[in-house]
């Protein structure tokens, strides 16, 4: 059989169909095979989805255990990571811990002394700063009261108890429900206290002793430490006021 050019002037020894592109040469092409075609009929009958896709961010791996994590995540879900802070959770003690350099485990060693400077915050309720922020809260603002808590450890959460999502705070204020589960931390770093504010619902708010709470002041910016000094109150939620204290 004589070799033809095809139409891209490829020479082709197929009188229908080029050998190098597959263009036709001009003669009739064969009758299209009926199964594509009723695969492509299926498939254009298929319910086509009308929902939306969302541009995810990606997720990001824990520094401590290596579990991936939503990139707005403020704790690791494995280990209880901070990736505010960084701080590493602390192991029970005598509990076996890998050591990776001998490939073996070891006995965790016990927790390191509390600092000598001491910090306890007093929980207090505030009706000057209920009647700012009270329309956040579904109650009325509870009668005054007052209690003491210790800053035992490096960080300190501050916000509501959630049994379900194992959250137990050590400033726990259930009773105000304008505060997050996760609203701040109080962060101590030697004789420094510093309050970090979780990107809560409803801010928090620093302010001095000698300062009254207005509608002025503004909240701390997520994830940014504010140092506090003996004396200072941080508020939020719809009535709770914290005052640090030096021990």
């Amino acid at each position: 059989m004589a070799e033809q050019l095809c139409p891209n002037g490829h020479v082709s020894g197929d009188p229908e169909w080029c050998d190098t592109c597959g263009a036709p040469m001009g003669g009739t092409p064969p009758a299209a095979d009926p199964a594509p075609a009723a695969s492509s009929a299926a498939a254009s009958a298929r319910p086509v989805s009308t929902t939306p896709v969302s541009s995810a961010v990606a997720p990001v791996s824990c520094p401590h255990c290596g579990s991936m994590n939503d990139a707005d995540n403020l704790f690791c879900e494995s280990c209880g990571y901070d990736f505010t802070t960084g701080q590493i959770p602390e192991a029970p003690v005598g509990a076996p811990v890998a050591d990776p350099a001998a490939g073996a485990q070891i006995e965790a060693s016990p927790p390191p002394e509390p600092a000598s400077s001491r910090w306890i915050v007093v929980v207090e309720v505030d009706p000057a700063w209920f009647a700012l922020k009270g329309e956040l809260s579904d109650q009325p603002c509870p009668p005054p009261s007052t209690s003491t808590i210790t800053l035992g450890q490096h960080v300190s959460l501050i916000g509501r108890t959630s049994q379900s999502r194992g959250i137990h705070p050590e400033v726990a204020l259930d009773g105000d429900t304008a505060v997050s589960r996760r609203h701040a931390q109080l962060v101590i770093d030697g004789d420094q206290v510093s309050v970090v504010d979780l990107s809560s619902t409803n801010g928090t708010y620093v302010i001095g002793p000698a300062d009254a709470p207005s509608d002025d002041a503004h909240p701390l910016t997520a994830g940014v430490p504010a140092v506090l000094h003996d004396g200072d109150r941080v508020f939020l939620g719809a009535w709770t006021r914290l005052t640090v204290r030096a021990g």
